[in-house]
């Protein structure tokens, strides 16, 4: 048996092709990629998280944008952070973590970014 199918049991996860039943009754469709809790369905990642105004820590869709340009006129990743005013390392974390098949994708990058921000706590 695979590990994680051990602790789904454990934790009383109920999995079905496509959806996961948590013990506290959230059932998340990965198809859709919404999350159902009581009844009250929550949506993917709307349009007011991906415009909301950030710490200048976080890098925007302006400054994705750029990187994209950058990398395709065969800039260094130094130079890409030259040019942002940010260091190499945060440049190269953020092509590792959103680059696919395609290459690097600013807006696509940016909705995963928008997505991974909320946080349970």
């Amino acid at each position: 048996m695979n590990e994680r199918t051990a602790k789904d049991r454990d934790w009383g996860v109920r999995k079905s092709r496509t959806t996961r039943t948590y013990a506290d009754g959230r059932r998340v469709d990965y198809t859709t990629g919404t999350v159902t809790m009581g009844g009250v369905t929550t949506a993917p990642v709307g349009l007011t998280a991906l415009e909301k105004q950030l710490h200048p820590r976080f890098l925007t869709l302006a400054e994705r944008e750029k990187i994209r340009d950058l990398r395709a006129a065969g800039q260094s990743l130094r130079a890409i952070g030259r040019a942002l005013g940010r260091s190499a390392s945060t440049v190269k974390r953020e092509i590792d973590a959103n680059a696919g098949r395609e290459g690097y994708q600013p807006h696509a990058a940016h909705r995963a970014a928008a997505a991974r921000r909320p946080r349970s706590k």
